[in-house]
């Protein structure tokens, strides 16, 4: 950790004020009792229900991804991937239809 390798040179405090890290935290992670918390940790499922949104710029709802997924092999139901949805704030985005907008009206 950068921290660690620059403390020969730098005081901790100094160091740890530069990268906005507090002491108590550089401390911990050193002793080892630091874990990491579950937003911190990416789940799999996570990661492929939002790779699978974005891949389809934004307009797969949970019915479309859950097929989408399930069609690469990933066997999972609606309701977990509709979690993940609502946990990160995806939401589909329903494209407009389309409309002619026309200036000139001819009738006989």
């Amino acid at each position: 950790m950068f921290v660690r390798e620059h403390t020969q040179k730098w005081p901790v405090q100094l160091v740890c004020q530069v990268l906005q890290l507090s002491r108590s935290a550089y401390y911990k992670w050193l002793s080892g009792n630091l874990a990491l918390s579950s937003n911190q940790i990416e789940n799999p499922v996570d990661k492929a229900v939002k790779e699978t949104f974005e891949q389809h710029r934004r307009r797969y709802g949970v019915r479309r991804i859950v097929v989408e997924l399930q069609e690469k092999g990933l066997n999972i139901g609606s309701y977990p991937v509709r979690q993940v949805m609502q946990k990160n704030g995806l939401k589909a985005i329903q494209p407009r239809s389309f409309v002619p907008r026309t200036t000139a009206s001819i009738s006989d």
